[in-house]
């Protein structure tokens, strides 16, 4: 047969290769040579050019998943660090937001375009969004602390930008406050069997949350160790804001005198237990509120609103900002400036009744008080 120049060689990719160079009739020996080298030549640029991506890509494939990442990081992180209702919210967030769109994919392979547009679908449940987006940038801080990512990644949730949030204020007024506890007492008086009943402990639940300005978790997680009767208080050992003490008023005593014969019933360490004696879930508490707001016609009152109002009825009786936040447990001043306005409410009929109190002990009234007196003179 014909002979022939070939060259021997392996791929960049590891592929063995036999390629012919030409026949001896057509090539020289010389130029045989030339186009091998030539050939090798090409090949070992491949080589280099190759490395740094084969050694990219097995780097790769050391960083974890990002639902893998997860589980380190509720183990050594959500679990270890953060409160219950935040732990709590995570994971029901990675459950509902992250995983479904994440979760099979590697920590440092989601383009930031895609946080984008995942974070963007969600408009229509912003502070959801938000805190999905929060959740996913906590995530991607750890994993460069724990130094799965170096210290020179740019994290995909870098400048996405997160909904603007309308705080939204609602007080219950007095003819609400007053259909509020009507309801709850008739609740209180229904027999345990009847269909539709609420629970003795929501109904003390609800109160407290009224009468005290503590927040759900505080309540639902209230221990008879915790009251202290002598004091008229609640040492609460780990609060939102860490240990903290609940001044209680008088009529917050009285619902406690309440929940306390609910023992007799369901004996438990919670002032306000479940059915079985345990804690009551927040959702379910929640849920029972739902119920009540609807049947006395206020469905846009939040749980949380009923926080709120005791502290603008505190403010409008005159009580200062400052005690308010501190009867809230407000851990910065800032915060407690969101009644401020409440507070230039109360200034001003402050001022008024003030007005009018000089107006009756003055023994020289001006304005209309004078008109007054000279038209009753006439008569």
């Amino acid at each position: 047969g014909k002979k022939a120049y070939y060259v021997r060689y392996r791929t960049a990719e590891g592929r063995d290769v036999r390629q012919r160079l030409g026949s001896t009739t057509e090539v020289s020996f010389s130029e045989a040579r030339r186009r091998a080298v030539a050939a090798l030549a090409g090949v070992q640029e491949e080589r280099r050019v190759a490395q740094p991506i084969r050694q990219r890509e097995r780097a790769d494939e050391r960083v974890p998943l990002v639902r893998e990442f997860a589980e380190r990081f509720l183990r050594e992180h959500v679990d270890v660090r953060l409160k219950k209702a935040t732990r709590r919210k995570y994971r029901q967030l990675l459950r509902s937001a992250v995983l479904p769109a994440f979760g099979e994919r590697r920590l440092n392979a989601i383009p930031r375009a895609e946080v984008v547009r995942w974070h963007g679908a969600r408009k229509t449940t912003p502070y959801e969004a938000n805190y999905a987006l929060l959740l996913l940038r906590a995530m991607y801080g750890r994993a460069k602390e724990w130094e799965v990512l170096p210290e020179s990644f740019v994290p995909p949730t870098t400048r996405v930008r997160p909904f603007p949030e309308q705080g939204r204020e609602r007080f219950l007024t007095p003819a609400e406050r007053q259909r509020l506890e009507a309801y709850l007492d008739r609740a209180l008086r229904t027999r345990s069997f009847k269909h539709g009943r609420i629970r003795a402990a929501s109904v003390y639940a609800f109160r407290l949350l009224a009468h005290t300005g503590m927040r759900r978790g505080e309540v639902l997680g209230l221990e008879w160790s915790m009251i202290d009767w002598r004091a008229r208080c609640a040492r609460l050992p780990d609060s939102k804001v860490g240990k903290r003490t609940v001044p209680l008023s008088p009529q917050a005593m009285e619902v406690l005198e309440g929940a306390k014969r609910l023992q007799r019933e369901t004996p438990s360490r919670y002032v306000v237990p479940s059915s079985k004696g345990g804690q009551i879930d927040g959702s379910t508490l929640h849920a029972t509120w739902v119920r009540v707001r609807r049947r006395i016609g206020l469905d846009d009152v939040r749980l949380h609103d009923l926080r709120h109002s005791a502290a603008s009825d505190a403010i409008m009786s005159g009580v200062p900002l400052a005690v308010v936040g501190k009867i809230l447990g407000h851990s910065s001043p800032s915060t407690t400036q969101r009644y401020a306005h409440i507070s230039d409410e109360a200034l001003a009929r402050g001022v008024e009744q003030m007005g009018a109190a000089i107006e009756r002990n003055s023994s020289a009234p001006t304005g209309k008080a004078r008109t007054r007196k000279r038209k009753a003179a006439r008569r």
